[in-house]
């Protein structure tokens, strides 16, 4: 039973491939009728189909088979004309193939009634030539068409449609079989690691036993000296130590040869192996691109438009679980071209562009990463439609918009809810965006690029690992525990002062290229339990490996950054499953496990760990009594209660209603903090944090804004003049206003 079920996969397999070939086919003999090898090429095809069915004694697949046949010798004979009529029937009963293999696979009943369908492929030979279209005129058939299908390389007048060389053997095997294969090797690349482990350690006792050699023998050189020839007995208990340790020495130097010479001859065999079992995962692109050519010509003909698919880098390989992750945005992109960025036939004429368009898809294989491209001629995409599109959906304020450059404007179609599509359509993807692309093309540690100029067309490329099973990572240390971040999302590095994060809306925050970005101490988002008097060490420089997603980017606060190197990502296992802000895991040279952190899960889940107790945040009145404030804030009543709110936790506060009152007050009083309001009579908050810091002998005191003022410009300035903290007064509650004066001063 076991082995009846392992062949129908293996049938089942082979079914699709002819399948595929046989839908490539028909879509270039439509194009191409006139093509003899061609027809013979599929009546090939179909004819293997038919026997295996006949074989597994599946007579419905053998019926449509049959009659598929039939109109394939009828054409080759030149008894019918092969037509759009004819193709359209033809699929029909490939997808009637392709339902029943589906319903055998799963171990059902077939119930489909193939009765309509043959008897509609019968008619395909009883209507003769009078449904064909006329076969001496060429340009007039160039005109009718309306869909053509091709792939490169694309055969030719005279050219046959190529079958594969069928030269190599091929065993057929579940892909379960070859993760565990892979994982075996893993274990054996792990060992191979311990053993470069003991190497070092061989060798570092060879070391130690010359260094003890030598000791011994300065010393028998002084005991010789020393000792009266009486103590002869001494002397050769020495000699022999002495035997004993010159045998020690060899046979670890022995040892450590022995062991080095082996693991050299083993390290190439190893790094092969592993090579090769990876190598058994890859697929080639063609797999998913062999569906295009018929998806296209149907869409296209449901959409009234005329379009020439043009695929090429077919051969270019992927892991497989790459290429089925990007299956489903490639069919996104490819439709998205064809509802929304290729021309009616008529309007491409109106713009002087040939009727039909073209549609390219193509890969290359760039060092350690593949590139796709999906690209059309059509109608481009217009910025100022995009902009119109986010502010009506509100995907952006005006402000923002208006400081946005051209890419980062064309970047917001991938913005969740962007979609164009006034309805759900077949065609248009259900209503979904290209969100989905880049939110699957991420998950895949690849990015995506958007590239369109107005009437000329549109080109997406994905950029994608070989492997999501090996990536470069950099190493960073965190409450001496060392983490892995994956490359391709690490923007930059940098080495901060203190003064140079600042606080903004209750959160510590850089400006960095002209944005500002979250801090996100990564101690305390992974829950790490701080040892003991730690945090209570000033920090006057800071690690920030600055991270980003589509669209945004954070700030990740490390205590070391270690280097980068390539690792082989274990998962976690079913037993575990998904764990928060984990991707899988690396075993290290030195045998330690090192965990893969997921950059999409640190961005997603925004909250940290529970906050402290108020008492264990604000400690009981008069604590602080040494700590003055001076609150600077025009309007009356804010100003009291904001007074109020200080005073109730412990700290001495004085006012000033504008700048310029601020600036005479602290000439004769020392303050701690300064608290300020931007709006101000006289002098703004702006003003006043500017001078202060230009004065040596204010320029240390941090200072607070707090503010109605939150377009992003403000925040902007704000830093740029030196503020230590920004906070909105709209989203103000005295628990963000007391956490930021306890990060700022104690």
């Amino acid at each position: 039973m076991s082995e009846l079920k392992d062949l129908i996969a293996i049938f089942k397999a082979e079914t699709e491939e002819h399948l595929s070939k046989l839908e490539n086919g028909l879509v270039e003999l439509e194009r191409k009728p006139e093509n003899p090898e061609l027809v013979r090429n599929l009546n090939r095809e179909v004819h293997t189909l038919k026997g295996a069915a006949r074989v597994f004694g599946f007579l419905e697949i053998q019926e449509i088979a049959h009659r598929i046949e039939d109109i394939l010798e009828a054409v080759a004979e030149e008894k019918v004309f092969f037509d759009s009529y004819r193709t359209e029937q033809l699929f029909k009963g490939l997808d009637a193939i392709r339902i029943i293999m589906e319903r055998i696979a799963r171990g059902k009943e077939i119930d489909l009634d193939i009765s309509d369908i043959c008897k509609d492929l019968e008619t395909c030979l009883a209507k003769g030539e009078a449904t064909g279209r006329p076969r001496c005129e060429p340009e007039q058939r160039q005109k009718d068409r309306r869909v053509q299908g091709e792939r490169l390389p694309c055969p030719g007048p005279g050219e046959s449609f190529s079958l594969p060389d069928p030269g190599d053997e091929y065993i057929r095997f579940p892909l379960s079989r070859v993760d565990k294969l892979l994982y075996l090797v893993g274990e054996v690349v792990i060992h191979r690691m311990k053993s470069s482990a003991k190497i070092a350690q061989a060798k570092r006792l060879s070391k130690l036993t010359r260094e003890v050699q030598k000791t011994v023998l300065s010393l028998g050189e002084a005991m010789k000296k020393e000792l009266a020839p009486q103590n002869g007995e001494v002397m050769k208990w020495f000699s022999q130590c002495n035997g004993q340790i010159q045998r020690l020495k060899e046979q670890a130097s022995g040892l450590y040869d022995q062991v080095s010479s082996e693991v050299f001859h083993l390290d190439p065999v190893i790094d092969q192996l592993q090579a090769k079992m990876k190598g058994m995962k890859m697929l080639p692109l063609s797999t998913i691109f062999e569906g295009f050519p018929r998806m296209v010509r149907d869409i296209a003909s449901q959409k009234g438009k005329e379009i020439r698919l043009v695929v090429s880098g077919g051969e270019t390989e992927l892991d497989k679980k790459v290429l089925e992750g990007i299956r489903t945005s490639l069919i996104h992109l490819l439709r998205n071209s064809i509802d929304h960025g290729i021309e009616t036939p008529d309007a491409r004429e109106a713009l002087g562009k040939p009727r039909d368009g073209i549609l390219k898809v193509s890969a290359l294989n760039e060092g350690g990463h593949v590139r796709v491209a999906v690209e059309d001629d059509g109608k481009g995409m217009d910025l100022g439609e995009i902009k119109q599109n986010a502010l009506r959906k509100g995907l952006v304020s005006e402000g923002i918009l208006s400081r946005m450059t051209d890419r980062e404007v064309l970047n917001i179609v991938f913005l969740n809810g962007y979609s164009t599509s006034p309805v759900v359509t077949e065609v248009s993807g259900r209503g979904m965006g290209l969100d989905i692309v880049m939110r699957d093309i991420t998950r895949l540690k690849g990015r995506v690029t958007l590239d369109t100029q107005k009437n000329r067309g549109t080109k997406f490329t994905l950029v994608l690992p070989l492997s999501i099973a090996i990536i470069q990572s950099l190493f960073v240390k965190v409450e001496d525990m060392r983490y892995a971040l994956p490359m391709a999302s690490v923007k930059e590095c940098l080495r901060l002062d203190q003064e140079e994060i600042s606080t903004i809306e209750g959160g510590e925050a850089i400006s960095f290229h002209e944005h500002i970005i979250p801090l996100v101490r990564l101690s305390e988002r992974l829950g790490l339990v701080v040892p003991h008097g730690k945090e209570e060490r000033a920090e006057k420089t800071r690690w920030v490996v600055v991270v980003a997603t589509f669209d945004r980017q954070i700030g990740l606060i490390v205590d070391e950054i270690i280097g980068e190197d390539e690792v082989f990502i274990k998962s976690l296992g079913k037993h575990l499953g998904k764990v928060r802000y984990v991707s899988g895991a690396a075993v290290m040279s030195d045998g330690d496990v090192v965990v893969v952190l997921d950059i999409e899960d640190l961005m997603a889940y925004s909250g940290l760990q529970p906050q402290p107790s108020r008492e264990e945040r604000f400690p009981p009145k008069g604590i602080r009594k040494n700590t003055r404030i001076l609150l600077v804030e025009d309007a009356f009543s804010t100003r009291e209660l904001e007074r109020s709110i200080l005073e109730n936790h412990g700290y001495l506060v004085d006012t000033a209603v504008d700048g310029l009152d601020a600036l005479n007050r602290i000439t004769g009083q020392s303050y701690d903090l300064i608290v300020s309001d931007i709006e101000m009579p006289r002098m703004d908050g702006f003003e006043l944090c500017k001078t202060l810091k230009k004065n040596e002998a204010y320029k240390d005191i941090p200072i607070l804004m707090l503010t109605a003022l939150q377009k992003e410009e403000d925040k902007r300035r704000g830093i740029e003049v030196g503020a230590a903290a920004y906070l909105i007064k709209n989203s103000f509650d005295q628990n963000n206003l007391l956490d930021t004066i306890e990060r700022l001063i104690g």
